[in-house]
């Protein structure tokens, strides 16, 4: 998280219209989708990694640790697609481990492999997004096509909760790191458990001192936040047009 908000602030097109950035990553993500081919997926995902890496100059090590956050994920429903389990011999090639059949064939293979791509096509460009606008920026973005304030507020404080979270998460483990509460499977365990508890009470009480603080200064409307100047840049164009182009392109293709 804090990988992505330091990149989100600090790339290449930070204050490029986060409108145009937005619409890069909506073409990318509904033609994935809509054209289910797994050269698209893979079109989508050099696109991404290029106009990360050579326009945004976010580095490529950035880009892949997000997208390996991601792969576990992906790998799961892969092999869920990919691979059927049944308690009575499959009619397809299977592999008997206990009572329990694990079988595939050719098309399971298939429909995992477009499935995959395509789930990778999308992340690749969420993460695209994710890299080069900053949440006030997406904030801007959403009041300009009429989100209710009511969401947008829910969302600013979440994410906000979320770095002082992991903030305290780390400094609670460390306290019982250094009191040797991870020194075995027991203690690790109730160590464990006692760090969920207290960073749900945390996190209560937090919320609690936020909403106090926020009713003693009147707040009474929506948060509001200070927009930048954006700039608009051709490129965005070209680079939208050429995106959809290519990608129509290797959907026709067979």
């Amino acid at each position: 998280m804090h990988i992505i908000d330091r990149y989100a602030y600090s790339n290449a097109i930070r204050e490029l219209d986060p409108a145009q950035k937005g619409g890069l990553a909506l073409i990318a993500l509904l033609l994935c989708l809509a054209l289910n081919q797994p050269a698209v997926g893979l079109l989508t995902l050099g696109w991404m990694f290029a106009l990360n890496t050579l326009w945004a100059r976010v580095p490529a090590s950035v880009f892949g640790r997000a997208l390996l956050a991601e792969a576990p994920f992906l790998l799961l429903s892969l092999v869920g697609v990919a691979v059927s389990v049944s308690l009575s011999p499959p009619l397809m090639p299977a592999v008997r481990i206990g009572p329990l059949w694990l079988g595939s064939n050719a098309e399971s293979v298939a429909l995992a492999t477009r499935l995959f791509t395509r789930a990778l096509g999308c992340a690749a460009a969420l993460n695209f997004l994710i890299l080069t606008t900053p949440l006030l920026d997406l904030i801007e973005l959403l009041r300009r096509l009429r989100v209710p304030e009511t969401l947008i507020d829910l969302m600013s404080l979440t994410y906000r909760a979320i770095f002082v979270l992991l903030e305290s998460l780390q400094r609670m483990a460390t306290a019982q790191d250094a009191r040797l509460g991870y020194a075995g499977p027991w203690r690790a365990l109730r160590s464990a458990g006692l760090l969920g508890s207290q960073l749900f009470l945390d996190a209560y009480r937090r919320s609690q001192r936020l909403q106090m603080a926020l009713e003693s200064r009147g707040l009474a409307g929506p948060l509001r936040v200070l927009p930048l100047d954006y700039r608009r840049d051709r490129r965005a164009r070209w680079f939208g047009a050429a995106l959809a182009a290519s990608l129509l392109l290797a959907g026709a293709w067979r």
